[in-house]
């Protein structure tokens, strides 16, 4: 553009990456591949990046939950002719001479999150994370280059930025850490009046009668129905907030919000479904989850509902929960032509972290998270809460994380052993292992991450028997296909990379009659070692990307 192309633009102009302001066809699973490679998820994903969903004026028909919410404050504060939220692809019609601030939220800006951070780590090849790449792409939009407004970035992932000491590189004169609905505000008026503003911005816990209803649609048709946890697990942020649950008529508002966009799926956006109106000591309240979700499934015009996250030890607590709330949900399962074709009935996904199966651990940094039952009894509740769920055919995607700071070989062996008591027991689940990363916000922040290169051969276990037995279960037809065909193909990138406590692993993916022996005793009555080894370095990748 030269200077004769010169627009007014809006005094505040708001967006997120491509990569992240994207609904995927109301699939968010793939959005887990933004995790990848940018060589691999960006050809992928090529489709998706480049064809967002815009309105006839360029702005956004939907985007990422969380800047619709700080969207609202602003056109509150400021008036809707002040500010905008666009996507990359049309900032050069809202960046103008009269443009002061442009905002960017962001979950995972540089791919340091516990997904992008194992699994790019994992594929060792093909550039950064998708997310990282998508996000340095729109913080160097030309437009902003031209006009200079004063950049301010915020969302779950701005610490990463300032932890990598990029602030600067990229130009970004606030970034914005924590909930937005107490000092975001003042923090933009500051910036209009070209007012000083720290750097690196912690904001105020907000008072939960401020927080508003958003005014434009949300990628997933996003509604949150809590905020916060409240089980305080150390690695966490959210957990450590104070559990709120949002009114059913404030629900149903942001509900018709999407549904009148043009959107076909609600997704409850919260730390734990089952403990939506929970009552004291973190008791399930069965009539008001069960309300809730029947609201929400005969609201005219809402097809699909999608889950975020959920716990066990609610529905141990009453099992009740899901002979209520399954059919309510069954219905609403986005259930297309293609995965009929790979499963042959219907099936309740939602995500839910073990995390460990070392009640050390637990009792160390995760003492909430079994509530209302005691934590000493954690494998026990994990495989007795994955039979409720299966028996009501809910196929839980459940993470586990190894390098937790000061985790020793018996707790991974206690994790092993919980992984495989899980397999003799037939478990219908989807493992996401990863890497332990200190979050900013969390209680565990000022601690090492873990990084492929320092783990123990018995943390590669762990990693491996996460994903064979994901190729397993879910594609039993292939299982003889996947671990080979990268055994091949990555062996000897992870024998130089990694050495040889990478090659077991290969071959055991790759289903080859290969000893592994656990040097250390296990507890009897979990430990059932079947020889699976360390198969998950290709197949996880192999069965995310294909």
């Amino acid at each position: 553009m030269n200077d004769s192309d010169d627009i007014d633009g809006y005094p505040i102009v708001l967006a997120a990456s491509s990569a992240e302001a994207n609904d995927y066809d109301d699939n968010p699973f793939l959005a887990f591949i933004c995790t990848f490679p940018k060589k691999i998820s960006g050809h992928i994903l090529k489709e998706h990046i480049s064809n967002l969903d815009n309105n006839d004026d360029g702005t956004a028909k939907t985007t990422i939950y969380g800047l619709r919410k700080v969207e609202s404050l602003l056109v509150d504060a400021f008036g809707k002719d002040s500010v905008v939220v666009t996507h990359y692809d049309n900032i050069h019609r809202f960046i103008g001479k009269k443009t002061k601030i442009f905002g960017i939220s962001t979950m995972d800006p540089l791919g340091l999150a516990y997904v992008s951070t194992t699994y790019n780590s994992l594929i060792g090849f093909g550039g950064e994370a998708l997310n990282a790449s998508e996000f340095k792409r729109l913080i160097m939009h030309p437009s902003i280059k031209k006009y200079k407004p004063k950049v301010i970035v915020g969302g779950a992932g701005s610490w990463q930025i300032s932890e990598a000491n990029l602030q600067e590189k990229f130009g970004i004169d606030v970034l914005f850490q924590g909930e937005g609905e107490e000092d975001i505000v003042d923090v933009f008026k500051k910036l209009l009046n070209d007012e000083n503003v720290q750097k690196y911005y912690n904001a105020k816990k907000p008072s939960r009668d401020k927080i508003p209803l958003i005014k434009n649609a949300a990628c997933y048709g996003m509604v949150e129905i809590t905020r916060g946890c409240g089980r305080g697990c150390q690695f966490c942020s959210p957990t450590n907030r104070t559990k709120y649950s949002f009114p059913l008529e404030h629900i149903m508002k942001e509900v018709e919000i999407n549904i009148k966009s043009g959107t076909k799926s609600i997704f409850t956006v919260t730390e734990d479904i089952f403990l939506y109106k929970s009552k004291p000591g973190f008791i399930p309240n069965r009539k008001e989850i069960i309300k809730l979700y029947k609201t929400i499934a005969s609201y005219p015009g809402v097809e699909h509902i999608l889950l975020s996250h959920a716990s066990f030890a609610p529905i141990i607590h009453d099992p009740k929960i899901l002979d209520e709330l399954t059919p309510i949900l069954m219905e609403k399962t986005r259930w297309t032509p293609e995965i009929s074709k790979l499963y042959k009935k219907r099936f309740i996904s939602v995500e839910m972290g073990i995390e460990t199966g070392s009640v050390r651990l637990m009792q160390k940094y995760m003492k909430g998270k079994a509530l209302p039952f005691n934590v000493d009894n954690w494998p026990e509740l994990v495989v007795q809460g994955m039979g409720v769920l299966n028996d009501y055919d809910w196929w839980p995607l459940c993470t586990i994380m190894t390098g937790q700071p000061d985790e020793t070989e018996d707790d991974i062996i206690a994790t092993l052993n919980l992984i495989d008591d899980l397999r003799n027991h037939n478990a219908k689940m989807f493992y996401t292992p990863v890497l332990f990363i200190p979050l900013k916000e969390a209680v565990l922040g000022n601690q090492h991450s873990t990084s492929l290169e320092n783990l123990s051969e018995l943390q590669w276990d762990v990693l491996s028997r996460c994903w064979r037995n994901n190729i397993d279960f879910w594609s039993p037809d292939n299982k003889w296909i996947y671990g080979p065909m990268f055994f091949f193909s990555h062996w000897f990138y992870a024998r130089w990379k990694h050495g040889k406590k990478a090659t077991l692993p290969m071959m055991h993916l790759a289903g080859f009659p290969v000893s592994y022996k656990i040097d250390k005793k296990c507890n009897p009555e979990y430990c059932q070692n079947n020889g699976n080894g360390i198969k998950e370095i290709i197949g996880q990748i192999k069965e995310r990307i294909f």
